[in-house]
């Protein structure tokens, strides 16, 4: 036994574990080396420890032991046990200090990371190996708009702008599988729709092995620095793009900047002018005074706005629009001037050309009517200081309208521009040639005391103008043009009435063959002071139904009967006044009332001619004349089309009488509408035939079934053979073209038999009958009892 005793003690002397044994009261009954050595003592036996007293079962706790060196830990574990015959405990101690210290350690370490995370202003996240998020803090919630819940795993991607989304996701897989740091540029996008830029860094952590533990980063909101990014951008792109001149100088007035406008317009690039002064772009114009007062302002203010002249590399002087600040830095001092300019050449060369337009035509470069009416005005003033006369001439242009029509409105341009260039050759410097719109001028002659001197002038205009113009087209033109004379003061003493009397002799020279001129007097006055009221009471008639239709009977020269009827339009007013179609309707083709009028006695002809063939009366063939306005300005052929529908009158009993000067003016034209017509069903006349052009070359080429003989080769019957021959002739020309011929105007027996020996178709006129209201052509077909028809 005591050999056992002895091998046991060796045993236990040999282990690094304390052991010791302790009866109730904590006494040291036994204890080895590795104990002693624990507690840092001599022999223990005897002893009584400060270390808790074992209860009655087996026990594990960690415990301080305190040692002249100081705290240890240990790890203790206590058995129940008897020792020789009396209870006791057997104690095992395994120092565990360098243990509890390195977690201890890593305890502070642990408190002191999840502190810096707490009050990072970045956020920071931590992954496994995997790369899966395990980690994240408040800062990283913040940025990312994700709950704590959110980011782990990959719940984090949901957060990432799609537009990011694939791209980072590539990068940070691509990381994880190289094991290498992660750093890039991405963007997060919160719940409410705004978007936050970050830098996103990570470092693998790796194992003594080289295994990935997992990654620590970070990531740092930059939505301002992106921010502050694009409008710098946006600012150095608007510096460079911007099309004015900008120019950056230092407090001391030297130039540190300029863009590229700058260059552009100046000549000068950055190496001419960094360093310099402003001054070497003076253009010479402004004296010290006006750089004088410009500083004391910019430096009153921090601020000017002005126009100045400066010079350009090439020497060349300008104009430009200036606008110079003051940059302060934060103490208030004085860091910058900024220069902000814009070339105004083209500007103020504009600003003329508006000024010249404001008081010229465009097309001619002629004074308008503003500028003529404001040099009149003071030619007025001048001639009553001085006793001196003046005269005003309006000119028109005739057969003007025939060029635009023929050739085109841009022939037309040409033309004027031409006119207004020889008016200026042949008048006076001091004379003012005005063009007030179309084709009508005016002109302004100073210092004219003889009429006979006006009439000279307006005698050399007219021959100037009345001359074969060469188009730049290559046309040839032919043109002429009527005068009205106004002379100050006889006929007028303000601009308005000497413009409104030349005006009047104007119309009168038209009315009287054109190509002349004429002066004002007061008959010209009341003339068209009496036209005026005639289209203001013609409008009144139109409107209240005072026009009225009469119509004179058109007989068979070879049985007398009663074929048809031309219509001819009335006026009668309220009062019973019958006004003769010569003093309407005139002033009608002049205003365009002419198209109302003449569909008016279109639909009426078709209306009662559809009456009496549901009357019984015998059938007749209505005339209707179309004036030059309505044929060629209106769509004539749907007009005509919508009349025979709503009335019901049959085509074949409707002629429709044109006059030559309609159809000549624009032939090709006519012809087309002509030939849609006679689509119709209508029948075509060619009225007062041989008053006009008389061209047989153009006459074959209409689609005509009916040529009308003017009254005025038919009056002279059988006095002047000339007019017998002509008529004849025309007679037998319409016959070899398939024509009916009917004459006008026939009032004497001789003329009727004259004409029927000629084999003239069919006439009308006094002889027979005069134009008849309604109900009394009515009576008279009542009582005539025709016994023909057509």
């Amino acid at each position: 036994m005591p050999q056992t005793l002895k091998q046991l003690n060796l045993i236990l002397d040999t282990i690094t574990d304390g052991v010791m044994v302790v009866d109730p009261q904590g006494i040291v009954i036994y204890a080895n080396q590795a104990a002693e050595q624990l507690l840092e003592r001599g022999s223990l036996i005897g002893h009584s420890l400060a270390i808790p007293i074992p209860a009655d079962k087996i026990q594990f706790q960690d415990i301080n032991l305190i040692r002249p060196s100081g705290i240890a830990w240990a790890e203790m574990r206590s058995t129940p046990l008897e020792w020789e015959g009396a209870p006791a405990f057997v104690i095992g101690l395994r120092d565990i200090t360098a243990r509890k210290h390195a977690e201890i350690a890593l305890q502070e370490s642990e408190l002191l990371f999840h502190t810096l995370s707490k009050i990072a202003p970045v956020g920071i996240f931590r992954t496994n190996e995997k790369g899966e998020c395990d980690y994240v803090n408040h800062r990283w919630c913040e940025i990312t708009g994700l709950h704590f819940i959110d980011s782990h795993g990959d719940g984090w991607i949901a957060g990432l702008l799609a537009e990011d989304r694939e791209s980072v996701m590539t990068e940070w897989q691509r990381c994880v599988s190289a094991l290498q740091p992660f750093n890039m540029q991405y963007r997060f996008q919160l719940a409410n729709g705004s978007v936050h830029w970050v830098v996103g860094r990570a470092e693998p952590e790796l194992d003594e092995a080289g295994g990935l533990c997992g990654y620590v980063g970070t990531i740092t909101d930059i939505s301002d620095i992106k921010a502050n990014e694009e409008r710098l951008g946006q600012a150095a792109a608007v510096f460079e793009s911007t099309r004015e001149g900008v120019m950056i100088t230092d407090a001391r007035r030297r130039i540190t900047m300029v863009n590229k406008a700058f260059t552009d317009i100046t000549g000068y690039d950055n190496q001419d002018v960094i360093g310099n002064s402003p001054g070497i772009m003076s253009s010479g114009r402004h004296n010290a005074d006006f750089y004088r007062e410009m500083w004391a302002n910019i430096n009153a203010t921090d601020h000017w706005q002005g126009e100045i002249w400066n010079r350009r590399k090439c020497g060349e002087v300008y104009p430009e629009l200036l606008s110079i600040s003051t940059v302060r830095d934060g103490k208030g001092e004085i860091s910058n001037y900024v220069g902000v300019f814009a070339d105004i050449s083209k500007l103020k060369a504009s600003e003329m050309e508006l000024e010249f337009l404001a008081h010229h035509d465009p097309l001619t470069k002629l004074p308008n009517r503003m500028l003529f009416l404001s040099r009149l005005q003071h030619n007025i003033e001048k001639a009553r200081r001085q006793a001196n006369k003046m005269a005003v001439l309006m000119l028109d242009l005739d057969r003007f309208k025939d060029v635009n029509d023929s050739f085109g409105h841009l022939a037309g341009d040409d033309l004027l521009q031409m006119v207004a260039e020889r008016l200026t050759t042949r008048l006076r410097t001091s004379d003012t040639i005005c063009r007030l719109g179309g084709d009508e001028f005016v002109v302004l002659l100073e210092e004219v005391n003889q009429p006979e001197t006006v009439a000279h002038v307006a005698t050399q205009i007219i021959n100037a103008l009345n001359q074969t113009w060469q188009l730049p087209s290559g046309h040839e033109v032919r043109i002429g043009v009527s005068v009205g004379i106004a002379m100050f003061p006889e006929h007028g003493a303000s601009p308005d009435e000497l413009i409104q009397q030349a005006d009047t002799a104007l119309y009168q020279a038209k009315n009287e063959g054109r190509n002349r001129f004429k002066y004002f007097s007061e008959d010209l006055t009341r003339a068209a002071r009496e036209r005026i009221d005639i289209e203001i009471r013609l409008r009144q008639a139109i409107e209240q139904g005072e026009l009225r239709v009469f119509f004179q009977p058109q007989f068979c020269i070879h049985n007398g009967a009663i074929v048809g009827a031309e219509a001819l339009v009335r006026w009668q007013t309220a009062s019973g006044e019958l006004i003769p179609p010569i003093r309407f309707i005139p002033i009608a083709e002049e205003t365009g009332l002419i198209t109302t009028i003449g569909n008016w006695v279109l639909r009426e002809t078709c209306r009662h001619g559809q009456r009496w063939r549901e009357a019984g009366f015998p059938p007749l063939r209505l005339a209707v004349n179309l004036s030059p306005q309505q044929f060629l300005h209106s769509d004539i052929s749907d007009v005509v089309a919508k009349v025979l529908e709503e009335t019901g009158f049959p085509a074949e009993y409707l002629e429709l009488e044109l006059t030559e000067s309609a159809l000549m003016k624009r032939e090709k034209e006519a012809i087309e509408i002509l030939h849609k017509l006679h689509a119709l069903g209508v029948h075509l006349a060619i009225d007062d035939f041989g008053t006009g052009y008389s061209s047989l070359a153009y006459l074959k080429l209409f689609p005509l079934d009916v040529l009308k003989i003017d009254k005025s080769f038919i009056e002279d019957i059988p006095k002047h053979t000339d007019d017998m021959e002509i008529t004849a002739t025309i007679i037998a020309m319409a016959k070899t073209l398939r024509m009916r011929v009917v004459a006008e105007g026939v009032e004497t027996a001789e003329q009727l038999a004259f004409l029927k020996s000629r084999q003239c178709d069919l006439y009308q006129g006094y002889l027979a009958s005069k134009p008849l209201p309604i109900a009394e052509f009515e009576k008279f077909l009542t009582d005539y009892l025709p016994d023909g028809n057509l």
